[in-house]
């Protein structure tokens, strides 16, 4: 029972390294040249199964009082059950789609909020709507430009600043009365 014990500690101690310090075991797998990205051989699946098998076959063992082979066999079921819903897990979390990346590319032309004043020549701050998310820009004007004032990104001058120019007035659309 003791070896048992033993073997679920490790697989525990396994699992906990791999929620410590992440992709770092399952580099330490590469070196086998064996598919570890969310696979059978990935680090938590390993960790799972061996904790499950350990701790279940000393489970079975203490509560029934039968011998080794059939706790062992008992573990072998329990850890099978284990590692299969952690590598359940790790395929689904791997394959989960995920929104791109936000980045500058593609912000001209689009429209902001000044909401720290640009004096002319000068730097304020804008407001974009980007992909979905608020974000908050420096911001240049050819001329001076108050809070509230609907802009348009015309260049990108670094991942925080942009330079924007008055956005041309909307028209009236055409809404019919009923």
């Amino acid at each position: 029972m003791t070896a048992f014990i033993v073997i679920g500690t490790v697989g525990l101690a396994i699992v906990l390294l791999t929620l410590i310090l992440g992709e770092v075991l399952d580099g330490l797998f590469g070196a086998f040249d064996i598919d570890t990205g969310g696979g059978v051989f990935s680090a938590p699946v390993i960790g799972s199964f061996l904790a499950a098998f350990g701790f279940g076959a000393a489970l079975i063992m203490f509560a029934t009082g039968v011998n080794a082979t059939i706790g062992a066999l008992g573990g072998l079921a329990s850890g099978g059950v284990v590692g299969g819903f952690a590598l359940l897990m790790m395929r689904s979390l791997m394959s989960m789609p995920t929104d791109e990346t936000v980045t500058t590319r593609g912000l001209e032309g689009a429209t902001a909020i000044v909401i720290t004043p640009i004096p002319q020549d000068g730097y304020g701050e804008v407001t974009i709507r980007h992909h979905g998310e608020q974000r908050k820009y420096n911001a240049q004007a050819a001329e001076a430009l108050p809070v509230g004032s609907r802009v348009e990104v015309t260049a990108v001058i670094s991942a925080s600043a942009v330079i924007v120019a008055p956005a041309a007035p909307d028209t009236p659309s055409d809404i019919s009365e009923s």
